[in-house]
């Protein structure tokens, strides 16, 4: 079944297009992006062994916000809860964005948007996700790691920027 793109009701206005969208190409996103893409994967498939957790670690530490794992975990954790099944994990080599990955990269972004004042708290969320995503975003933004910065430069594309897990 096909997902509108907008409600076809009268008295709704009409819908803006996600800034992510399944099946985009993982080399058009920013560092920060494919980072927190990276991230969610790694969470999924480092769950079933230990050294995936080293590996997170290692990795949030690398970018100065090892305060944002235990945060980024339990975000996910909830949303989890919220939408009732796992968080869908492909492989490291999948070089697109997955639904669940833009869903996650898209709440991060509104969380974001809200702590820095500019957007409104995303709506039809649990408050464990809201408060865990409004955690999770402050601690993001205290560490520099912001997924649209706040000077609009020019950002190169990263093709290889995705770290490999083995």
């Amino acid at each position: 079944m096909k997902v509108l793109e907008f409600s076809p009701r009268p008295h709704n206005r009409q819908h803006v297009p996600a800034r992510y969208q399944p099946g985009a190409d993982l080399s058009r996103l920013s560092f920060t992006e494919q980072f927190v893409v990276w991230a969610t994967r790694a969470s999924r498939m480092g769950s079933e062994s230990g050294c995936g957790r080293i590996r997170l670690e290692a990795a949030f530490a690398a970018i100065d916000a090892p305060e944002a794992l235990p945060r980024f975990l339990e975000f996910l954790k909830d949303l989890e809860t919220l939408f009732g099944r796992p968080l869908g994990s492909p492989c490291f080599k999948w070089r697109s964005l997955q639904a669940d990955e833009a869903r996650v990269l898209t709440l991060v972004d509104q969380f974001q948007s809200a702590a820095m004042g500019e957007g409104p708290i995303p709506s039809n969320l649990s408050d464990a996700v809201l408060q865990s995503g409004q955690h999770l975003a402050l601690a993001l933004i205290s560490a520099g790691v912001q997924l649209q910065p706040v000077f609009n430069v020019h950002q190169q594309n990263w093709p290889s920027g995705m770290p490999v897990l083995h």
